[in-house]
């Protein structure tokens, strides 16, 4: 697995560099000194959660990417069980109306659904990848009105924050299947136009029994108490009109 600190100092420079920022410039608005962010974009410098804070406040990254980044500056503080999913949560996710389902982030590996996400997702069961399920699996563009701004934003997640987070093997093969999509090429090296907009993300989808579209806001919940879970509960609820 690759050093979390690389995937940090990369997503950071390369944050700053989209941003049209010099060092100088990211250093006095996150109020850190130019050499000490340049050692942390070269990856020979740790930045501590509050530099690491600091920048991403500066930087203004959405949310969901400041958690990974967190996620990776404390990654190898603590054991986790990331495949583990017990007996209590599948009722959990059997209790929940809407579609819900157990995920390993970022690769989005699926561990566990109910009943309402596999009928939303037709195909995307437990043991599938969304990506792999999104790009090859002709459903999904059907199921997904934005299909293709959807995926595009998942796989610059999964580009970004995988290394550090999931094995190198593991990415190799998701690359591998995915890269079989005509439109990979262009997902995997493009970053998408809203990749940074607002939190709370929603996606539009053809209503399994009418066709007609509806807005799902997505929610991705973590599981930091005890017992530890790598993975995150992932629910589409309907947005109000």
């Amino acid at each position: 697995m690759e050093d979390p600190n690389v995937s940090i100092s990369r997503y950071l420079r390369e944050r700053r560099e989209s941003s049209g920022l010099t060092r100088a410039a990211l250093g006095e608005v996150a109020g850190i000194s130019p050499a000490l962010i340049q050692k942390i974009e070269q990856g020979t410098r740790a930045p501590t959660l509050e530099a690491l804070t600091a920048l991403t406040d500066a930087l203004e990254v959405p949310e969901m990417f400041r958690d990974h980044l967190v996620a990776l500056s404390v990654a190898q503080r603590y054991d986790s069980t990331p495949s583990l999913v017990r007996p209590a949560d599948q009722v959990l996710l059997d209790g929940i109306t809407h579609p819900a389902s157990l995920q390993l982030h970022p690769v989005f590996e699926v561990l566990a659904t109910n009943a309402a996400w596999r009928l939303l997702f037709p195909g995307l069961e437990a043991g599938v990848s969304m990506l792999e399920w999104m790009l090859l699996d002709p459903r999904a563009k059907t199921a997904m009105v934005d299909w293709e701004h959807q995926v595009h934003m998942c796989v610059y997640g999964f580009r970004v924050m995988g290394p550090g987070l999931a094995s190198r093997a593991q990415i190799a093969d998701i690359v591998g299947a995915c890269s079989r999509a005509p439109e990979w090429e262009k997902f995997w090296t493009t970053e998408p136009l809203t990749a940074h907009g607002p939190d709370g993300p929603v996606v539009h989808f053809r209503d399994p029994h009418t066709g007609a579209t509806v807005a799902m806001a997505v929610h991705s919940l973590g599981a930091a108490l005890v017992p530890r879970r790598d993975w995150s509960l992932v629910v589409y609820s309907p947005v109000a009109d």
